[in-house]
């Protein structure tokens, strides 16, 4: 059954009573020039707005997890968002999600959650995936998903490349930097709990990190300087020395966009009337 996208002729600017809602998405960011409303491109955010606002009678101010750039995927992102009480109905909205914006984006699930929840500012943790196809050839069903590396790599040295990321440090050499509102320096200060190289088979190497927390390009720049471990053109033994030099231009460039996936986004207690 086809949803009436054209409920109100008009956005509210008065909604009235409201709820929060809690919407959990996964997308393909090969088509998206990032996450965040942007004016002028196509983000996922925007096409959000773009097809929920006739159904909600406004234009809804989404709350995300945390940004993606253009090109990245999640397969967890989680949002949230204020509706007016007439209409917040989160299954007609999860379906005007998916059949309006799939398969490029998906409704995952979505529910009412207590008004004090934020996407953003409630989760205690993320943590991310990225796919590297180590072979002599591309595949093309992973070209989109995938950071395609012909040269043969030395997974053992990538992974004790992973020991010195364990704790909290400034990743200030791994980050690009934000723009200052104030003109005081915006601290790059991470802390990560876990991060692993795993070998799936038939090529396919997997990156997984977590923490609280990640600053602008930190994981694909951690991931291309492990790489270049692999390659044999750094050592293991170089990273604490680049962490500890806070600068950009010790590391290497950044890892392609299309091989990153924000996997999961956690929160502390659970939500009631939310099962994950």
């Amino acid at each position: 059954m086809r949803e009436d996208l054209t409920l109100f002729d008009e956005i509210d600017l008065d909604p009235g009573p409201t709820k929060r809602i809690r919407l959990d998405i996964s997308y393909d960011g090969t088509g998206f020039r990032g996450l965040a409303p942007n004016t002028g491109v196509r983000t996922v955010v925007g096409e959000l707005q773009r097809v929920l606002a006739p159904f909600l009678g406004m234009v809804p101010d989404i709350v995300m997890s945390g940004r993606t750039d253009a090109g990245v995927h999640s397969s967890g992102q989680v949002l949230s968002f204020d509706a007016p009480e007439r209409t917040a109905d989160p299954e007609r909205i999860g379906r005007i999600v998916t059949s309006r914006l799939g398969p490029e984006i998906v409704a995952r699930q979505c529910s009412v959650v207590p008004d004090t929840f934020s996407a953003r500012f409630s989760a205690t943790g993320r943590r991310y995936r990225y796919t590297v196809l180590n072979l002599a050839v591309p595949d093309p069903f992973l070209a989109r998903t995938a950071w395609w590396v012909p040269e043969p790599l030395d997974l053992g040295a990538m992974r004790l490349a992973c020991d010195p990321l364990i704790g909290e440090h400034d990743y200030s050499s791994f980050c690009r930097r934000p723009k200052s509102v104030d003109g005081s320096e915006v601290s790059l200060v991470r802390r990560v709990n876990s991060a692993r190289w795993d070998a799936l088979g038939g090529g396919i190497l997997l990156f997984e990190i977590a923490g609280p927390a990640f600053c602008h390009q930190m994981v694909r720049s951690i991931v291309g300087f492990h790489v270049a471990v692999g390659r044999g053109r750094r050592s293991a033994g170089e990273l604490l020395g680049v962490l500890t030099a806070r600068n950009r231009n010790a590391a290497e460039n950044p890892a392609p966009p299309h091989g990153l996936n924000l996997c999961e986004v956690q929160y502390e207690e659970p939500i009631p009337g939310w099962s994950a």
